[in-house]
């Protein structure tokens, strides 16, 4: 019976641990799309400006 609890209690820990994991490569996605829009736009306004 412990060695199931045991087996359960792993399992939970693996799928936060991947939640959590995910999320952040999520999340790091996310600040990398947004971030490289934003210094296409303040380049595209650069560029523009200068012509």
């Amino acid at each position: 019976m412990i060695h199931l609890t045991l087996i359960i209690v792993d399992f939970l820990t693996g799928l936060l641990v991947a939640g959590a994991w995910a999320l952040a490569s999520a999340g790091g996605a996310i600040a990398a799309l947004l971030g490289g829009g934003v210094l296409g736009v303040s380049l595209f306004r650069k560029w523009r400006r200068r012509n």
